[in-house]
């Protein structure tokens, strides 16, 4: 079986690069599968996982950031060039490899594979859901002229794959073959878990709108006032550091904050709660990490923390993103040192569903029945 990945970069220490790269390694690792890689913009940026040598990898070199060093005519005609030559590189290295699938996101490059795919299956997998891709709820009119024109894309594809249930309902409305594969997560195989005696909350995720950390903030004034002897850590780096810290520095609830850990199931095992306020989750792979080692979790209702977190067993899930029942649920948790330990210990057994052997499977008979 020959795969070949399309992506723009892989250059975040983020949930997507990880996983993609997880995936490769996993199929050449244990399938024997031969990968390739195509990404366009990395330029000199390493991948921030290990990503297996036996994967064929090359960067296409477009840039397509450069455009913007331009203004006017100028910029119009860079983003013309570059596509072109994009298309062009892309209809020479498909041709080159021949791949019998070909993977890409449902925002990335859709409508130049397409266009090159020949009659080699195309696969779409939706990291960012249906309501962030193709929704017209509170868009502009030229935001809604690229959804409509990005669906008819997405119809031409040969399989979108879903990370949860809830996010395959909604493209079912559009698309002819959708099938749901959850991602799969690194779990804590470190014998070792949460004692749930730390008085510590730890949140884990990119500093971006998405995560929506002033929420988070808002309900940690809450806790911080009943419960002063806790602390809250913050782990990640992002576009919007620079004001989350200008906002904590605001603060007299106190908040830690560190860079991405790659041992963050070690600092998992020393909190006795994670939170989530993200205002979307395709999956939330975090959450399923974090409940591997004991740590039971707190998030606001997304289609990812509704398929991972089963409320009031193994965590709680907030609706209508209400700070105020973000700051209860935590303080439940703060003060009741058996539910924290009862969901912690029901999450370790619900976070194995999650593991590569479970889930890599899907993956070998979809792409099986895709080449018959």
């Amino acid at each position: 079986m020959r795969l070949l990945y399309v992506y723009d970069a892989l250059a975040l220490w983020g949930g997507l690069e990880r996983i993609f790269v997880d995936k490769m390694n996993y199929f050449v690792g244990e399938y024997g599968y031969e990968v390739y890689l195509l990404t366009t913009n990395q330029g000199a940026h390493p991948i921030p996982f290990a990503l297996d040598e036996r994967v064929h990898y090359e960067d296409l070199r477009i840039q397509t950031h450069l455009q913007y060093r331009y203004r006017g005519l100028r910029r119009y005609w860079e983003r013309f060039r570059r596509h072109r030559l994009l298309v062009k590189r892309l209809r020479e290295k498909i041709g080159e490899i021949a791949p019998d699938v070909i993977i890409g996101t449902t925002s990335r490059f859709m409508p130049e594979l397409v266009r090159l795919k020949g009659s080699t299956p195309l696969v779409s997998e939706s990291h960012s859901g249906y309501d962030h891709v193709v929704e017209y709820d509170q868009m502009t009119w030229r935001r809604r002229w690229e959804a409509n024109r990005l669906r008819q894309t997405l119809r031409q594809t040969d399989v979108l794959v879903a990370l949860t249930e809830r996010d395959a309902v909604k493209w079912r409305q559009m698309h002819h073959r959708v099938v749901q594969i959850s991602n799969a997560v690194h779990l804590n195989d470190t014998g070792q878990y949460s004692t749930h005696q730390n008085k510590r909350i730890i949140f884990a995720g990119r500093f971006c709108n998405q995560k929506s950390i002033p929420d988070l903030l808002r309900a940690w004034r809450i806790v911080y006032e009943r419960h002063p002897d806790w602390q809250l850590d913050l782990y990640g780096e992002g576009e919007h550091k620079e004001r989350i810290m200008k906002e904590i520095q605001q603060m007299a609830a106190p908040v830690g904050v560190h860079p991405p850990s790659p041992d963050i199931i070690r600092h998992f095992i020393d909190s006795s709660v994670f939170v989530l306020p993200s205002l979307y989750e395709a999956f939330g792979m975090v959450i399923a990490e974090a409940m591997s080692c004991g740590v039971p979790v707190v998030a606001f209702e997304t289609d990812g923390s509704c398929q991972l977190v089963a409320d009031g067993k193994d965590g709680f899930i907030v609706k209508d993103r209400s700070t105020a029942g973000m700051a209860d649920c935590i303080c439940r948790l703060i003060e009741d040192e058996k539910l924290r330990r009862e969901m912690g210990h029901r999450g370790i057994e619900s976070s194995q569903r999650y593991r590569a052997e479970n889930i890599m499977p899907m993956w070998k008979n979809l792409f099986e029945q895709l080449v018959k």
